[in-house]
């Protein structure tokens, strides 16, 4: 079925041209028969990262000769995702981008794109798939490492604080691959005489993370907390803001994963200690993937991106360069 659609839709292009009926000659009107259709299961609003990236990717697949269609949720809500995944699958596209909400529940879309033959490139977050059947239609994954994100801030806390720390976490929402990579990288790598007082989710928001940390500063005041560990930068800004009314900066090193330009400055500002990145530009990577796919070429099942870490003098220097993206 979906070799006969494009021999009709190459056919009806082929009759618009001859008659004229294109008012912009080769670059408007019918469709152009070798443009590969993507289909992009995304996020949406929920940061600066998501913004860059999204951005990003939209940008380097229409560089790349694709139309791309963009099909972002609201709220993490993952039956909108399922949706918009299923309705690519029936509309027959070339290939399907997945940013997933959350790790699991994907099975039975991607078995129905396995046998579709529709290859999905899972990018960012990973997912977890139970099924050999759907485990078949991942072609391959980009992104960075999470792991390696939540490593980078225990190594910073252990070296810190050698003779040992206390400190929170603030996670964003239960349930996202995302939330669970960053914990298992710095459970990896934390030393013994290091302790969590307390882990609370704050949703990726500012505002939630400076409520949330005003409650866990008060609670556990006589236990002299020394670190924060927020899981992306708008949630250490926030808790930045909370040790800043508490009369601690300074006295409380926050660590941030994203590396936005808010986060670094607030780096030289001295409100945050360290940004670990999670490098959002993997557009043009992205999209050579699934041309070199599409065209019969060999892919890496993982493509993992680069990422840097930010001291205070780092930060500066990456701003003072004016070539950061995001």
């Amino acid at each position: 079925m979906k070799g006969i659609v494009k021999k009709v839709i190459t056919f009806t292009a082929a009759v618009a041209t001859v008659f004229g009926l294109s008012a912009c000659g080769s670059s408007g009107g019918a469709k152009n028969s070798s443009e590969k259709t993507i289909g992009f299961v995304a996020v949406g609003p929920e940061g600066g990262f998501r913004t860059a990236n999204e951005n990003d990717l939209k940008a380097a697949f229409k560089k790349a000769g694709f139309k791309l269609i963009y099909s972002p949720t609201q709220n993490n809500d993952q039956q909108k995702q399922i949706q918009a995944f299923n309705k690519f699958v029936n509309d027959e596209v070339d290939a399907i981008i997945l940013s997933a909400t959350e790790d699991s529940g994907w099975d039975a879309s991607l078995e129905k794109a396995a046998k579709a033959e529709i290859p999905v490139f899972t990018v960012d977050r990973n997912i977890d798939i139970k099924s050999d059947a759907a485990k078949k239609a991942i072609a391959s994954h980009i992104g960075p490492s999470n792991e390696w994100a939540g490593e980078q801030a225990a190594e910073f806390v252990n070296k810190n604080f050698p003779d040992g720390a206390n400190g929170f976490i603030l996670e964003g929402p239960a349930g996202l691959s995302v939330v669970k990579d960053r914990q298992t990288g710095w459970d990896k790598k934390v030393a013994k005489n290091v302790k969590v007082l307390e882990s609370q989710s704050a949703n990726w928001s500012t505002d939630e993370a400076k409520t949330v940390t005003e409650g866990l500063l008060d609670k556990y005041k006589a236990d002299n907390p020394q670190f924060i560990f927020a899981q992306n930068d708008e949630m250490g800004l926030g808790a930045a803001q909370a040790v800043d009314a508490a009369g601690l900066k300074g006295k409380v090193k926050i660590i941030t994963i994203d590396g936005t330009k808010a986060a670094l400055q607030a780096a030289v500002d001295g409100d945050l200690s360290y940004v670990i990145e999670y490098n959002p530009i993997f557009g043009e990577v992205t999209a050579k993937t699934v041309k070199d796919y599409l065209a019969g070429k060999k892919v890496e099942k993982d493509i993992v991106i680069d990422s840097k870490t930010f001291t205070a003098e780092d930060a500066k220097a990456a701003l003072d360069a004016g070539t950061r993206a995001y």
